[in-house]
């Protein structure tokens, strides 16, 4: 039997199962404090998603988790997760079909293991083999001090950002762009989250401007995929599809 299995939650046990590793792995790392009685964290838009998971066969366990919404799902009357905190009209008008992925989470001991990587699989696979064109989704940084990222952010905005798509941050607060000669992309490559240096290596574009989230204790970058203009080559050979 594989060590670990990736499949589309079905049964109540393991929704209930990775509700309760989104509560401890993510609402309680960035926000120790934001306790709730049912030690749960399940939201309005899980009744319009796809919980993707990853079970350790060993414990019977889910360790790692992604929710999948897409525009044929959603209710056309609804935003997307994403529009709490990003102005993403230009893509919605386009027509394009599009999945938002949320809720990443992987179990602390599981990081820097290949659950990740199978999760991406997984995903990217489902959303690639039903045609939707752009992946859309947050990508967060930790704290809620924007100056303390004024490196990371300048990095994104000249290597990632890409003006075709006006993307921009609901949150007025912004920081200047440094000089790209102040900049180590040594250094601050070291320093971005896993889940954003796999995001731009697989080709996605990030925004420029930033959200922070000061009930969720995080600093939020918005992530766009296009699955037309991707780097497929180091997704076929990353993810194996």
């Amino acid at each position: 039997m594989e060590k670990f299995v990736v499949k589309f939650a079905e049964t109540e046990q393991e929704k209930m199962q990775t509700y309760k590793l989104r509560y401890n792995e993510l609402i309680l790392e960035y926000r120790p404090e934001n306790i709730n009685e049912k030690g749960y964290d399940i939201t309005p838009y899980d009744e319009y998603g796809k919980l993707a998971i990853c079970i350790d066969t060993e414990i019977n366990q889910v360790v790692g988790c992604y929710r999948i919404i897409t525009s044929d799902t959603l209710p056309k009357d609804k935003p997307f997760v994403s529009e709490g905190e990003f102005d993403i009209s230009s893509l919605k008008n386009s027509g394009e079909s599009i999945a938002e992925l949320s809720r990443a989470v992987i179990k602390k001991e599981y990081r820097g293991s290949m659950v990740l990587m199978l999760l991406l699989r997984f995903v990217i696979g489902f959303i690639k083999q039903n045609g939707y064109r752009y992946i859309i989704g947050e990508a967060s940084f930790y704290g809620t001090d924007k100056m303390a990222l004024q490196k990371e952010i300048s990095y994104i905005a000249y290597n990632h950002f890409n003006p075709e798509y006006e993307i921009t941050s609901l949150d007025k607060n912004q920081v200047e762009i440094l000089p790209r000669e102040q900049l180590s992309e040594s250094e601050i490559k070291r320093s971005m989250p896993p889940l954003i240096r796999a995001y731009v290596s697989f080709g996605a574009f990030l925004s420029k401007e930033t959200f922070c989230d000061y009930e969720f204790g995080s600093i939020d970058t918005f992530v766009l995929l296009d699955t037309k203009n991707c780097n497929d080559r180091y997704i076929n050979r990353f993810l194996g599809l």
